[in-house]
């Protein structure tokens, strides 16, 4: 069949002299970044401490589902890939469905249209798919099994060590790209020696990976086209879909406290929480308590740091650079938006990677540590505030106004989800739009419309309730029903 986009590649040289370039990781961003300097003519090679690609070598506590969105989609529509993704990987999602607990669902649209929406996948399925198409280019190979050790900087040089055999390898190239993640190796060695910024913030809350299980038929047993909350303030459950009718369920809970994972240690503790707070939820959980008590529990990490880059010599990318927490569901979309916006860099500095990297930090920087902030706030949110009805009603208003007036009135999920304004534009957007309001009386008019629905919601539910009682025998063991229950 020829090798894939030649045209495309041909086309994408813009007079870039052959260079070679080591990647350090075959996870998300690595195996994208390296189509994307194949078809610009570099010579590439992407080292992997991991054995060839299986799906049981992920990483111990790392998430195995993730969602795609706009950003992401851009990123690999550049190369052909994103309907290939989509066909092959992936589980629209058109909103949050929030759980009570207790049996009531609330849907909240993640858009005004069904173009508006993300994806749920795999990551080891799109990892495979990644893999795949990188190597179907001559000027990419792959070495898994190949540990990082050290670097040379000056060199833009890696040593590897081969778990395999036990021997070290110095590879050479023009330039070496960290894509080895939040706890990068390339980053520690590169910055070894300077004067470099680096923080990292973990949150007091942990995760654990769960199974909702699939029904007969591989059937899903929940909503297939929702991501599924059950926010309780200081604990939550949330699953995505998977492709064979089952759902990944994350349980988020603080480290120390009440209910948390220093509280919760055996089988009944455990039955007691997920009764307590998730109940809809135990029946699909078979496994529930042997997964919770031998699973591992993970952390939440923010990673912001600089520089970025050395001497165009060494340069990172992904969460090798800016990890964040996953709940705006951006950080892998943020990772595929940098090998665009540094295949842009690199293409206005054919002849001068040194000018290439040091455009990249320059115009992404900003924008990773707006979405550092975003993504913890969205925690907040997610853990607390999208329980409550006024918020969830206030919502369903911002998503009509945005379909009444597009453009006028954005909501700043939309913006980020939904679009590729740069990260720190979507937040003074949203700045801008509601200063607009306030002098326009905009915002009284929200907050009116959004309490009228939440009461409209409220009484409806209560003559449901008031009407399936008079229905039903009148037991009188029973208290009457009081208003609000």
């Amino acid at each position: 069949m020829g090798e894939p986009n030649l045209a495309a590649s041909l086309h994408c040289l813009n007079f870039v002299v052959a260079k070679n370039v080591t990647i350090v990781g075959a996870g998300m961003s690595g195996p994208l970044m390296a189509i994307y300097l194949a078809r610009r003519g570099f010579e590439v090679e992407v080292y992997e401490r991991r054995p060839a690609r299986g799906r049981d070598d992920l990483e111990a506590g790392k998430s195995i589902k993730l969602t795609l969105a706009e950003r992401g989609l851009h990123a690999l529509a550049e190369v052909g890939l994103a309907e290939r993704v989509k066909a092959d990987c992936c589980i629209p999602l058109r909103g949050r469905a929030v759980h009570s607990g207790t049996g009531s669902v609330a849907f909240i649209p993640y858009g005004k249209n069904e173009r508006e929406v993300i994806y749920s996948f795999s990551r080891c399925d799109l990892n495979a798919l990644l893999v795949d198409a990188a190597a179907a280019y001559s000027n990419i190979r792959f070495c898994f099994s190949h540990r990082c050790v050290g670097i040379d900087k000056e060199a833009a040089a890696a040593i590897f060590l081969d778990d395999r055999t036990g021997a070290t390898q110095r590879v050479e190239a023009d330039l070496l790209i960290g894509a080895d993640g939040a706890f990068s190796r390339v980053r520690q060695e590169m910055h070894r020696g300077e004067s470099a910024d680096y923080r990292q913030d973990f949150l007091p809350w942990g995760y654990k990976e769960l199974s909702i299980v699939a029904g007969a038929g591989a059937r899903h047993q929940m909503e297939k086209h929702a991501l599924h909350i059950w926010p309780c303030g200081s604990h939550m459950l949330f699953g995505l879909p998977s492709l064979d009718g089952s759902f990944n369920a994350v349980c988020t809970l603080p480290f120390h406290g009440e209910n948390s994972f220093e509280s919760v240690r055996d089988e009944s503790q455990v039955r007691s929480l997920f009764d307590t707070y998730f109940g809809d939820a135990m029946p699909l959980m078979p496994d529930l308590c042997g997964e919770f008590l031998s699973r591992p529990t993970s952390d939440f990490v923010t990673i912001r740091t600089a520089p970025w880059h050395h001497r165009g010599k060494v340069l990172l990318i992904g969460d090798a650079c800016h990890a964040v927490v996953p709940f705006y569901g951006q950080g892998m979309n943020a990772a595929f938006e940098d090998c665009w916006v540094l295949d842009r860099c690199i293409a206005a500095h054919p002849r001068d990677l040194a000018a290439a990297c040091a455009e990249f930090q320059a115009s992404r920087k900003v924008h990773t540590d707006v979405l550092a902030e975003l993504s913890i706030h969205n925690f907040h949110e997610l853990c607390d505030s999208i329980r409550r009805p006024p918020v969830v009603a206030r919502k369903r208003v911002m998503i009509a106004l945005n379909r009444l007036v597009a453009g006028a009135m954005v909501p700043i999920y939309t913006l980020v989800s939904h679009s590729n304004v740069p990260y720190a534009e979507c937040v003074q957007r949203v700045r801008k739009q509601e200063r607009i309001a306030r002098l326009l009386g905009l915002e009284v008019l929200v907050a009116a419309v959004s309490v009228w629905i939440y009461l409209h919601d409220r009484g409806t539910r209560w003559r449901a309730a008031w009407h399936a009682r008079r229905r039903r025998p009148v037991d009188p063991r029973r208290q009457p029903l009081r208003q609000g229950d």
